[in-house]
């Protein structure tokens, strides 16, 4: 498995790949021109795995260059649990370090079952705040959750 820079031509795959997913919700920020427009701004930090010329798992981040984010790490289901969420991980995570970005955040449905990844790889869950958004360009959806988006 090889962990390498993700580029725009892997667009495609990597809708595929996170539309895998169940629960996983796709938005207007995961179109193909807004997908671009990140990668642009923010390639430096975002990371897939590739065993061979296939695609099996992928990690965004990017940063307001006070604190990081991490968006979209996913293995495909085949091959979890092999290490390779970690060192996507450690490659987002490191590649954000080196750019003095001092804390990441990320957000996760209260149900997906990836919370207890994260917490074995030293991520905390937050009591002290609460997340609030405001949808500001239409409701752009490509993909649906139940449970209020």
């Amino acid at each position: 498995m090889k962990i390498e820079r993700m580029r725009p031509a892997d667009y495609d795959d990597l809708v595929g790949l996170w539309s895998c997913f169940p629960g996983n919700t796709m938005t207007g920020a995961d179109e193909r021109d807004n997908f671009l427009r990140f990668l642009r701004k923010n390639g430096d930090y975002c990371f897939v795995a590739r065993n061979g010329a296939r695609l099996a798992g992928s990690v965004m981040a990017g940063n307001d260059s006070r604190r990081g984010y991490i968006y979209h790490l996913a293995v495909q289901e085949s091959i979890q649990g092999q290490g390779i969420g970690t060192q996507l991980m450690t490659a987002a995570e490191s590649a954000l370090r080196n750019a003095g970005i001092e804390k990441a955040h990320l957000f996760i449905y209260s149900d997906n079952p990836a919370i207890d990844f994260y917490r074995r790889t030293g991520w905390h869950v937050r009591e002290d705040i609460q997340v609030m958004s405001k949808v500001l360009i239409g409701d752009r959806h490509m993909g649906t959750r139940k449970k209020g988006d």
